[in-house]
């Protein structure tokens, strides 16, 4: 693997991670494109080793210095992603020669106010993002969340631990989809909208009977609906 100049290494993961942010995008909407249930699957789909795929996504770093994939692994990456070697090696590596040219990677960032399904105070300052295509975004009043708990790892789009939900809060709802709702008195969960304003979960196997099923009374309001779900590629 070849070495970035350690002038430009940044210095701590959270700065790696959003430096990484619009590939992962890239790489969590080609996995919904193609049906792939995470980034092993991902991985083995472009013929990449699952350690080569992790560190591309969450940054290798040694010695405080950020190991750059070889040419072989990005070539690869690019091709299972249908874009341009180019453009992948200037998501890796935004300070690279002729970064600022390139054409086509258009990313907007979606800040993630918190967490769902964590209990109360679950809002934090942050400036945490997940990035999106801008033509996604457009149009759209857009904010992410984490996910806490396995509520609604069911059906067949499931939301696991440790996803990120994007939700729209034009939309208020629509039945059957999934939604971020704040419950009165405590925290946020996210949970498939019923008729009648009922929230209940997709995981048959979830059986908290406070959480489980949520009648209207104990929502406060429904944030929106969730319209993409980026699959955990750090763990």
């Amino acid at each position: 693997m070849a070495v970035k100049p350690q002038s430009q290494t940044p210095t701590t993961k959270t700065a790696i991670r959003r430096q990484r942010g619009p590939l992962n995008a890239l790489v969590a909407n080609r996995m919904q494109q193609l049906n792939l249930p995470n980034v092993t699957a991902f991985a083995e789909y472009a013929g990449i080793s699952e350690s080569v795929m992790y560190d591309m996504l969450n940054g290798r770093v040694v010695n405080g210095v950020l190991i750059m994939p070889k040419w072989q692994s990005l070539t690869k990456l690019a091709q299972a992603l249908n874009k341009p070697t180019h453009e992948i090696l200037y998501l890796l590596d935004p300070e690279a020669y002729g970064a600022g040219t390139v054409i086509g990677v258009q990313q907007v960032p979606v800040y993630i106010a918190g967490s769902v399904g964590a209990g109360p105070e679950q809002l934090h300052e942050s400036d945490e993002v997940v990035y999106v295509e801008k033509q996604f975004a457009d149009g759209r009043d857009l904010v992410a969340f984490h996910v806490r708990g396995d509520s609604m790892a069911g059906g067949r789009h499931p939301i696991y631990n440790g996803d990120i939900v994007i939700v729209d809060r034009q939309v208020a709802g629509e039945i059957n989809f999934p939604v971020v709702a704040r419950l009165r008195n405590d925290g946020y969960v996210v949970k498939r909208l019923r008729p009648g304003g009922i929230l209940d979960s997709t995981n048959p196997e979830y059986d908290d009977p406070h959480q489980s099923i949520i009648e209207p009374a104990r929502v406060d309001h429904v944030t929106g609906r969730v319209v993409r779900v980026i699959g955990n590629m750090l763990s």
